[in-house]
């Protein structure tokens, strides 16, 4: 091997927890090199020893070659020098991973149910046959049961199920889908389901057939998932759908729904060639779909989704949600060509985790309980998209899209912590050319999504090996997310930036599209101004490091502040008290709003009593719908 080379480098990117040492270790082979792969805190170090020709042809084609959830974003060459006398050209090692510092780090997102795994848990020849936790490479839990970095099996969830000696010889054969598969388990030797009652009582019998057969019976059954807890009931029953809208307090907003093929979906639904490729992909969404005419007026699907004309699909994401729809042989109960699922949690609660938390959260909403023993520890949503104007709209950035980080057009000054807002909250970790994004945590009102987004604030920088050097929070002094950063920040000495809420979201857009300079219209629905006012019209011009407030909307009465959020004619009303329109009776009738009501609202108004003066766009439009008759007259969320 005189004239072999030892070629050592970096590759950063989406690389853990995505089959790419396997995939090294078989590729190789091809090209007469040998060497070692190793994981290094998020990142892979890959030695190559081999002729010269044959080393530069591999990293050449490399980019092609990768799994098909892997993202090669960098090469760095970190040594090359002759091969020792005695090495191999032809061995390959997988080498136990390292810890290393300022190397650019990926955390793994959760990745829906591959294909073959869905083969292997439909085929009564296989030992994954009707096992709800089978995995490979190219699939299942990531993000949400990783402790640390890098990815390996005992940094997860997954260390407290030794593999047995099947799941180990297919660990590690370099021919196995599931070579280094950390999530690998079978029903030897993984994890188990459990049903109980409302008592946390067992119920007798196969928990699956036994969830199943609830279901059908018009049982809402709450299923642990990869993420955290779903409610799941038949969604063409009628009765079983009103009372789970009573029983969470949900009396509108629409459900989404699993199908259980995409021949399902489009029975039902407008399916086109791209919203079937998303489904079906490893992040596997609910997509936001179009129902078919026969479907607009159904009172079924209205019952679902009141008055949008579509509905939120998504398809069977690991093999428990498979098995749910699909009977195994001997199963009485039909298969469920839909399901419905929703988050498994109450009102302006984040979705529980455990089953301790279910049973103490969703009492009284759910009849029975379909838990496992995998422990969860990050909590991540559904995500939702939706395709409008031939583009993909993200309105939900959680499981298969977060935590993957977006690269921004260069770099920051600092590394800096987010705490983002109170609705829809996400923490954020800026660094170099990046931002990693959470997944979706939620609203914050309730102590446990607090919780959450603490968890995830103190996670992410452990996780990325990047300590912040200073705090971002919401200009709104009483944000629950503001709190809980500037504490976060107060703990570690640490300075805190103020960011108004619609600079931000400006900013944001301008990143996405690597703008330096740019007039931003933002029309929003509530964002504390500097000026002590809520602002939500605003024509910014911003540059970097600042912005001009060019215009907006008048101001107007908001009588008592989010309630007339709620209640969209309080703001009608305000409206034409401030511009001295005169209405009769009749318009009071018609928005449900009595004459001892309407004078309180006024005097409220004329003497600025918990009427706080808005600029907001979105209030705007609460007005305007509820005058047109196409908003309710009490909103719920």
């Amino acid at each position: 091997m005189a004239d072999a080379i030892r070629l050592t480098v970096d590759l950063t990117g989406i690389l853990q927890g995505v089959g790419f040492r396997p995939t090294m270790a078989r590729l190789v082979g091809e090209y007469g090199i040998g060497g070692w792969v190793r994981n290094q805190a998020g990142t892979v170090r890959l030695c190559l020893i081999g002729r010269p020709d044959r080393v530069e042809k591999f990293l050449a084609e490399l980019p092609a070659r990768l799994p098909p959830q892997a993202r090669l974003e960098s090469v760095r060459r970190v040594a090359e020098e002759p091969a020792p006398r005695g090495d191999s050209s032809t061995t390959f090692m997988i080498l136990d991973s390292v810890s290393a510092d300022r190397i650019r780090i990926s955390i793994p997102p959760d990745l829906a149910m591959c294909d073959a795994c869905r083969a292997d848990v439909l085929d009564p020849d296989s030992r994954y046959h009707g096992y709800p936790f089978t995995t490979c490479t190219n699939c299942g839990p990531r993000y949400t049961v990783i402790d640390r970095m890098p990815w390996d099996r005992d940094n997860t969830a997954m260390r407290k199920f030794p593999m047995c000696d099947a799941c180990r010889a297919e660990y590690e054969d370099s021919f196995s889908r599931r070579f280094h598969a950390e999530s690998i388990a079978c029903p030897a030797c993984g994890p188990r389901l459990s049903l109980v009652d409302p008592d946390g009582h067992s119920v007798e019998g196969d928990p699956l057939r036994q969830a199943r057969a609830a279901i059908a019976k018009g049982k809402v059954v709450a299923v642990k998932g990869i993420g955290g807890f779903l409610l799941v009931a038949d969604p063409f029953n009628d009765e079983t759908i009103r009372l789970l809208r009573a029983r969470k307090s949900r009396p509108a907003k629409p459900f989404a729904v699993m199908a259980r093929n995409v021949e399902a979906a489009a029975r039902y639904c407008v399916v086109d060639k791209e919203q079937v490729a998303l489904m079906r992909s490893s992040k596997a969404p609910i997509a936001i779909l179009d129902r078919l005419p026969p479907f607009l007026d159904d009172p079924r699907f209205e019952l679902l989704a009141p008055v949008t004309g579509t509905l939120g699909v998504m398809l069977p994401t690991t093999p428990l949600h498979l098995l749910l729809a699909e009977p195994l042989p001997g199963d009485p109960v039909l298969p469920f060509e839909l399901l419905l699922m929703t988050s498994g949690n109450r009102g302006g609660e984040p979705i529980c985790l455990t089953l301790l938390d279910a049973l103490a959260h969703l009492a009284g909403i759910a009849d029975l309980f379909l838990s496992h023993d995998r422990d969860i520890h990050f909590r991540c949503d559904d995500a939702i998209v939706m395709h409008s104007a031939g583009q993909l709209r993200v309105l939900r950035r959680a499981r298969g899209f977060a935590p993957r980080s977006l690269r921004l057009p260069r770099a920051l000054a600092g590394r800096y912590l987010a705490f983002g807002a109170d609705l829809k909250n996400t923490v954020a970790l800026g660094f170099r050319d990046e931002i990693a994004v959470s997944p979706h945590v939620g609203d914050l009102e309730a102590p446990t999504a607090l919780d959450g987004a603490a968890q995830v604030a103190d996670a992410f920088p452990a996780f990325f090996k990047e300590t912040p050097q200073s705090v971002i929070v919401d200009l709104h002094p009483d944000m629950h997310a503001v709190r809980l950063g500037e504490d976060w920040a107060r703990q570690r000495s640490l300075p805190v930036h103020r960011v108004q809420h619609h600079h931000a979201h400006a900013a944001a857009c301008m990143a996405e599209y690597g703008l330096e300079h740019a007039l931003g219209l933002v029309l929003d629905g509530t964002g504390w101004g500097p000026d002590g006012r809520i602002w939500g019209a605003e024509l910014l011009h911003v540059v970097p490091g600042g912005y001009v407030r060019l215009g907006t909307f008048d101001d107007v009465p908001l009588p008592g502040g989010d309630a007339a959020v709620r209640r969209p004619a309080r703001q009608l009303l305000a409206r034409w008290f401030d511009a001295g329109v005169a209405f009769d009776s009749g318009w009071l009738a018609r928005l449900g709003v009595g004459e001892d009501e309407c004078e309180a609202w006024r005097m409220q108004c004329a003497r600025g009593i918990n009427a706080p003066r808005t600029h907001a766009a979105g209030r705007v439009f609460d007005a305007f719908s509820v005058l047109a008759g196409t908003a309710p007259l009490q909103v719920t969320w």
